[in-house]
């Protein structure tokens, strides 16, 4: 296909896309889309659906080049690529290893079945979240206004549960340009420190879940924030299909598996409420957070919504500070709302 073609069949399957969108929430396909997510894990979440719902079934995807020069493949004459979106441009295109030949010009070429196995063997391991993940999810918390008490004295059935601050009994270290703003905090996350790691993860998930699909109230100075008003019921399922995601990308060992099971298996559809869109964009913030990426101060919901927390960043004389430190990585960040001598295991 030349890039006219590509260009008009970019625009046909992006329409027919989001026509097919509503089947997913049968509970079926929608558990296709969540394992697709898992098994492209390569991709954004919402890619993997993209592949998914134009794609059903597909194996493996790669763009051109990279079959041709990791995996010493080519693009067999007249396949139809599937369309993700890219975050500073208009689209790319993949193939899915059906779509392959070997072209057989490296002595180390793999057949279909050895690609496929080597990717089955690296999503079914499983096993802890790293401390390394951990300390980076919670250095990075600030930026989004929320302070983590890993103090909750709660039963054993309650793990984590977020909040809006009611009262400001201390103040978040938001690291910017080099210095720190001091800020209260918006939200508060409890933790309950007498669990095992996983079950400590997967539930701070589950509660950022809640956070990151918008089922939290805001102060009145956050801009363009609405509550979404939906039953107790979708929430929970948002927020569990989010812990789900997390941990099955990361690999790690996951406690929500049995929650989503059940219910998927006892419901022909999906709450009625449910945002598939926000389930997988929560997925993507969560993961963002525990990467090792700079999240800077400009990219958490405290700049994106807090009119009062803008307007002081903008208008922060930054020529005039001294920087006591120079601050490469997020290891750097001496933030404290967390230390490490806090985390719960």
């Amino acid at each position: 296909m030349d890039n006219n073609q590509l260009k008009e069949y970019a625009e046909s399957k992006l329409d027919e896309l989001w026509k097919n969108v509503r089947s997913f929430r049968q509970s079926s396909n929608f558990k296709a889309i969540m394992q697709a997510c898992v098994r492209f894990r390569h991709l954004a979440p919402f890619n993997s659906m993209l592949v998914e719902i134009q794609r059903p079934g597909a194996l493996f995807v790669l763009t051109e080049e990279v079959w041709r020069k990791k995996y010493d493949r080519g693009i067999k004459p007249n396949s139809r690529p599937v369309i993700i979106l890219l975050p500073f441009g208009p689209v790319d295109f993949l193939f899915d290893i059906s779509d392959t030949y070997p072209l057989m010009t490296k002595s180390n070429w793999m057949s279909n079945d050895e690609i496929l196995q080597t990717i089955e063997d690296l999503n079914k391991t499983k096993g802890e979240i790293a401390d390394i993940q951990i300390s980076q999810l919670m250095k990075k918390l600030c930026f989004h206004g929320v302070y983590v008490n890993n103090n909750l004295i709660a039963g054993s059935m309650l793990f984590a549960q977020i909040q809006l601050c009611i009262t400001h009994f201390t103040s978040l270290s938001i690291p910017y340009d080099k210095t720190f703003i001091s800020w209260p905090p918006v939200f508060l996350l409890s933790v309950n420190r007498n669990v095992r790691k996983g079950e400590w993860f997967a539930s701070v998930c589950h509660e950022l879940g809640h956070l990151f699909c918008f089922h939290l109230p805001a102060p009145a100075t956050w801009k363009d924030w609405t509550e979404r008003n939906i039953s107790m019921e979708a929430a929970e399922f948002e927020a569990e299909s989010v812990a789900w995601l997390v941990c099955e990308i990361l690999g790690i060992k996951n406690p929500s598996e049995v929650y989503l099971s059940n219910y998927l298996d006892d419901n022909d559809e999906i709450p009625e409420e449910v945002s598939i869109d926000r389930i997988l964009s929560a997925t993507k913030e969560i993961l963002n957070l525990c990467s090792s990426n700079y999240l800077g101060c400009k990219n958490g919901l405290l700049y994106k919504h807090d009119i009062q927390f803008i307007k002081y960043v903008d208008s922060f004389p930054k020529k005039k500070r001294k920087p006591t430190k120079e601050l490469n990585n997020m290891n750097d960040i001496p933030s404290r709302n967390i230390k490490e001598e806090d985390l719960p295991f």
